[in-house]
């Protein structure tokens, strides 16, 4: 049976129809646990800045349960768009909004701004319900800055037909990938197996991830900094000899050109992740080219365990500026890890749900997230991912100048990919830069001799944090006009 949390009274009958309704939903028989939600009985209204699909949707059913809570989401922007929002809104001490959708790697330098609440003492009830590396990466030790949304489990997208023709299957080990990509580029000069984003520091970093590399690590003494690891050298020269052979097209997505290539069937296969055939894939296909099925990530050891990284997912954090820091708790934890909430989650974006793989560790119970996928032209695609999901190291840490790493990533990895330096040689200067911006900020880093050693300077890491996310913002803006040119290299 599910554990219907205690409501308030107002709303007792709205809850027994919605378990009813979600009964039918499940079919017979089915079931899936659920936190015991705690009473709300004031009448509040609370901010949710969001860029998820059917906000709506999700609001309402909220509000099915807790009537009392008003939740308006205005259209703020996503990503880097709600993030520069959001720093200024931090920073001048006024206009956040009580509940913000964060990516996970970003979450630490928001938490170091002071702009984010500990909310551990309104959601420890729903801790268990969320896959273990996802509340890790919401928190600090003891501290919970935000509940877990959505995951973004790498898998490989294919095209079948094109590797039909070309007698291919989709690869069991990254040796292979790479014997396939020369073979078919050969065979076919204007097409390439895949393509490698030198701009994409978060598909970039789950490759690391998935190889075992481990870049940062928080510690009582300091950062321990290591993204020039052998495990970054072996996965960056791996595609760098890719690109060097030309078998491997070295170029940017997320810009029209990338987008043009997808729809014209250049790319036989993707590095995707979880949303990608949603949201990478379908938006860009043409009619020849809307054939995409998913296979397991290439693996480094054939015979070892099955290991897979992540790219993207979200939290949903609550800020200090809330007026209302339990109601705002709530929301976050119900809209991720009730059972109506899970069934929007994993409901297609054009059937009014999210589209996403939850991060709530229960949500693959549900059978609509076992439903075809429209965007893989109905492949049954849910336990490719629910493997890799189970396969993501959970110790995976992220630090808080990402924004200033990925872009390192793209200009050192642009000039390796150009035949500039080595790629060992871009690693070390993405490491040395690291370290030097993160000692210049204020922060303690320790050197990989074990020493501490810190910044001349006694900065705030607050204070530091906001410096460091206006120059993001201010970078972002010039990335985005770049983009719109041809940037393949």
């Amino acid at each position: 049976m599910v554990r219907l949390r205690q409501v308030a009274t107002s709303a007792g009958l709205a809850a027994v129809l919605l378990y009813s309704s979600i009964q039918v939903a499940w079919g017979a028989g089915s079931s899936i646990p659920q936190p015991h939600f705690p009473r709300f009985d004031k009448q509040v209204t609370i901010t949710w800045w969001t860029w998820t699909a059917n906000a709506d949707k999700v609001i309402a059913a909220f509000n099915k349960v807790y009537p009392n809570i008003h939740v308006i989401h205005p259209l703020i922007g996503s990503s880097s768009a709600e993030y520069n929002k959001l720093t200024t809104t931090l920073k001048a001490g006024v206009g956040a909004p009580d509940v913000v959708q964060i990516e996970y790697q970003y979450l630490p330098k928001f938490i170091d701004t002071g702009g984010l609440l500990d909310i551990s003492k309104y959601v420890e009830y729903a801790k268990s319900y969320f896959l273990d590396w996802t509340w890790r990466q919401a928190s600090r030790g003891q501290q919970v800055y935000a509940i877990p949304e959505d995951i973004g489990p790498l898998a490989l997208l294919y095209r079948p037909d094109v590797f039909k023709r070309n007698g291919l299957t989709p690869p069991k080990t990254w040796n292979q990938f790479g014997e396939e990509a020369v073979q078919f580029h050969h065979r076919h000069p204007n097409q390439y197996l895949t393509y490698f984003p030198v701009n994409d520091g978060g598909l970039i970093t789950g490759l690391l991830w998935q190889a075992g590399a481990h870049p940062f690590h928080y510690t009582a003494d300091g950062w321990e900094i290591n993204i020039d690891s052998p495990q970054a050298r072996k996965v960056m020269n791996f595609w760098g000899k890719l690109i060097a052979q030309g078998a491997i097209q070295a170029t940017n997505d997320w810009t029209p050109q990338w987008e043009s290539e997808i729809g014209q069937g250049v790319y036989a296969s993707v590095i995707g992740a979880a949303w990608s055939p949603t949201y990478m894939i379908e938006p860009y296909v043409k009619p020849s080219t809307k054939n995409w099925r998913a296979s397991d990530i290439p693996q480094w050891n054939a015979s070892g365990p099955f290991m897979d990284g992540n790219w993207g997912g979200s939290t949903n954090a609550v800020t200090v500026q809330t007026k209302y820091p339990q109601a705002a708790a709530l929301f976050a934890a119900w809209i991720n890890s009730s059972a109506a909430a899970e069934v929007l989650d994993v409901t297609d974006i054009d059937k009014e749900g999210r589209g996403q793989m939850p991060a709530n560790r229960y949500g693959e119970q549900l059978p609509k997230f076992f439903a075809p996928n429209p965007a893989l032209e109905n492949q049954v695609s849910a336990p490719v991912f629910v493997k890799a999901a189970k396969s993501v190291d959970t110790s995976f840490e992220w630090s808080p100048w990402t924004d200033f790493v990925y872009n390192e990533m793209t200009i050192e990895f642009t000039k390796a990919a150009k035949g500039d330096e080595t790629w060992d040689q871009a690693l070390a200067n993405i490491q040395q830069h690291t370290v030097v911006f993160a000692k210049s900020m204020g922060y303690r880093v320790k050197d990989m001799d074990g020493t501490e050693s810190t910044g001349s300077h006694s900065v705030p890491p607050a204070l530091v944090v906001l410096l460091v996310l206006l120059a993001a913002a201010a970078l972002a803006v010039i990335m985005r006009r770049i983009r719109t040119k041809d940037v393949s290299v």
